[in-house]
């Protein structure tokens, strides 16, 4: 049985970064080229390039100190693409000990948030960035062990003003959209193919989630979805089983507020 690919200490000083490249478009394999070229002083060294992440862990096997992974592979799409590549950051960060910077033209706030819970150092958009940012990017994770960009902490940022840190089951999810839009327990009833009982459980346990908040601020279900920030393409739902804890986009987002704060004031912008 193979080796899984091996992750190298933080760079030193005059020791070029060696990254990997997992992107299914093949332009983006070939590396960062002449943007790496015109800044010679960030030494990087691609050792790499796979088209997925099963490719990677069966095939290579020079060490790295950061991995660069496009967040929708496979030709995926949408959500099931943010699961898929979610899942990929918690296997190559969680497990190996991978730094990984993910570069994708998914900029949504909710996506960002969900790669740096489960592990990703950096995040870099494919639409707002270049690959001389890209660049840039993949010299601090390799020397520093984080990056801080506009892409990642304004994404972050938004989230945590927009909506509460709060995951709800997808059935509950469903209900609370339609108590949001104003109907009655019998038409949620009818819509969903529930009985009306069923609908009093599900606000039952939407108030021992929320009841203090919408007691405080004096709302009732209508009106809850917009302020949990629930909307089409906002949220990424695992199953059950695998669904994240409560606190998980506050904490990721603190944990990259220290690491700016060690570097001195504001956000470093790449």
């Amino acid at each position: 049985m193979n080796e899984s690919p091996m992750a190298l200490p933080l760079a030193a000083e005059g020791e070029p970064v060696r990254y990997v490249i997992i992107d299914d478009e093949p332009r983006y394999r070939l590396g960062l080229g002449a943007s790496a070229d015109s800044r010679p002083d960030l030494l990087l060294e691609q050792v790499g390039s796979y088209p997925d992440v099963e490719s990677f862990l069966a095939v290579h096997r020079l060490p790295c100190h950061v991995v660069v992974l496009d967040l929708c592979l496979n030709r995926r799409t949408g959500d099931a693409a943010v699961l898929h590549g979610v899942q990929a950051i918690r296997r190559l960060a969680g497990e190996l000990g991978h730094r990984v910077v993910v570069f994708t033209a998914d900029g949504r706030p909710e996506p960002v948030a969900r790669c740096v819970a489960a592990g990703a150092v950096g995040y870099v958009s494919k639409f707002d960035e270049n690959l001389t940012s890209l660049a840039v990017a993949v010299a601090e994770v390799g020397r520093s062990g984080r990056v801080l960009n506009r892409t990642l902490t304004e994404a972050l940022e938004q989230l945590v003003d927009r909506c509460r840190d709060i995951r709800l089951s997808n059935t509950l999810e469903e209900t609370l959209v339609l108590l949001d839009r104003g109907l009655s327990d019998q038409e949620i009833a009818r819509l969903r193919g529930l009985s009306p009982r069923t609908v009093e459980d599900h606000k039952r346990k939407i108030l021992e989630i929320f009841g203090s908040d919408m007691e405080r601020e004096r709302y009732g279900f209508t009106g809850l979805a917009h302020e949990l920030g629930v909307a089409p393409g906002d949220l990424v739902n695992d199953p059950p089983a695998n669904r994240p804890v409560r606190g998980f986009i506050r904490r990721a987002t603190a944990r990259l507020r220290r690491a700016g704060g060690r570097r001195g004031r504001g956000d470093r912008r790449t």
